[in-house]
């Protein structure tokens, strides 16, 4: 199983967003506190790490100590899911499917770009552009 966690000190903003990622993917979401990366992989070797960089959203894939996915969020919007909740992520990139499908429930979308979707609590759907990086 999978487990996600943010930063030391993650601003609101990206705890909410890491913890509705969670819900979505199915995966547990993990308080980091003052537990390092070791702890963190001693809990579960895959995981997700949810940061702030340079003030974009990054996320990083990591099993076993070696980095699977980097992937950047420039931006994301929030808006109330009106019809019924989706399972799991959409993307439209097939590279970053092929690298998240192993680790949590991932649909390929027929639109192609860099976007993605998921639906968290609470009715909220997120919908952001995705910047993968060569881990």
């Amino acid at each position: 199983m999978t487990i996600v966690t943010t930063s030391r000190k993650p601003i609101p903003e990206l705890r909410s967003f890491a913890k509705d990622f969670a819900f979505a993917a199915g995966c547990s979401y993990v308080l980091r506190g003052r537990m390092g990366l070791p702890e963190i992989e001693a809990i579960d070797p895959a995981h997700f790490l949810f940061s702030l960089r340079n003030g974009e959203f990054s996320i990083q894939l990591t099993d076993h100590g070696n980095v699977i996915a980097a992937i950047t969020i420039p931006r994301f919007s929030v808006e109330d899911r009106g019809d019924a909740r989706i399972e799991g992520l959409v993307v439209d990139n097939p590279s970053i499917y092929e690298r998240l499908a192993p680790y949590i429930p991932v649909k390929l979308s027929e639109t192609g770009g860099a976007g993605c979707s998921f639906d968290g609590t609470r009715k909220r759907r997120y919908r952001f552009r995705l910047m993968f990086h060569e881990a």
